[in-house]
């Protein structure tokens, strides 16, 4: 059976530095190693959200320009995550807002924070172990 998330490290040819290492998948789409810098980044922006507000709206304009770069590699996995992270806690943070002089808006931005804790959490631990998201179209 084909472990469709094995990750090779491949020498790298005379056109590139001696130094850098270039991760390949299994489809033998390149990696940069930058990419995945820049995918823990975009969760570390995503995690300062909760203190500095602007630091989600600069990873997700990250993650919008950086896109086509990461297609059709493991990568591409996290930035959906991390898009969809972005646009559906922006959705419950109005829901809950505006909802809140009737109360239960305040529950909506409690499982909101909650929800998107989880979420940055279980992306940056999976691209840590250099695996993608199995279901990154899902809420949870």
């Amino acid at each position: 059976m084909k472990n469709e998330n094995k990750i090779t490290v491949c020498e790298v040819d005379d056109s590139r530095s001696k130094n850098e290492e270039i991760l390949w998948t299994t489809n033998k789409k390149e990696i940069r190693p930058s990419l995945k810098n820049i995918t823990q980044i975009i969760y570390l922006c995503q995690a300062l959200s909760f203190l500095f507000g602007i630091t989600a709206i600069v990873g997700v304009i990250i993650n919008y320009i950086k896109r086509a770069e990461v297609k059709g590699t493991w990568l591409e996995s996290h930035f959906n995550w991390q898009i969809r992270t972005f646009w559906f806690g922006f959705l419950f943070s109005i829901v809950g807002w505006g909802l809140m002089f009737v109360l239960i808006g305040f529950l909506i931005l409690a499982v909101n924070l909650v929800w998107v804790l989880f979420r940055i959490i279980k992306g940056w631990l999976l691209l840590c172990e250099e695996k993608p998201i199995k279901s990154s179209t899902t809420l949870i």
